[in-house]
């Protein structure tokens, strides 16, 4: 649950969750794969075009992320800050 807007959600990820705890590596795999499907929908993704000047900012929590290749010959600056909070939600 999201400590802010209390809305539930999963924390998993390709290159992150190996297995459901309580399953079969089989039917892991087979919900992980079904999950996985569901969220990159074109519906769920989002592609930001960029323009020189842009900032995104997004709650890394409840958000997949990743960066298509960009052309090798561009110069790409990337700066990032975290914000944390000490206070550890109980349910």
């Amino acid at each position: 649950t999201h400590p802010e807007t209390g809305r539930r959600s999963l924390y998993v990820g390709p290159h992150l969750t190996k297995y459901v705890v309580g399953l079969s590596r089989r039917d892991s795999d087979a919900l992980l794969g079904e999950l996985y499907a569901h969220l990159e929908q074109p519906r769920f993704v989002w592609t930001h075009e960029w323009q020189v000047g842009d900032l995104v900012l997004f709650d890394n929590r409840p958000t997949m992320h990743r960066r298509l290749a960009f052309p090798p010959d561009q110069r790409r600056l990337m700066k990032r800050t975290q914000v944390f909070n000490d206070e550890i939600p109980v349910e």
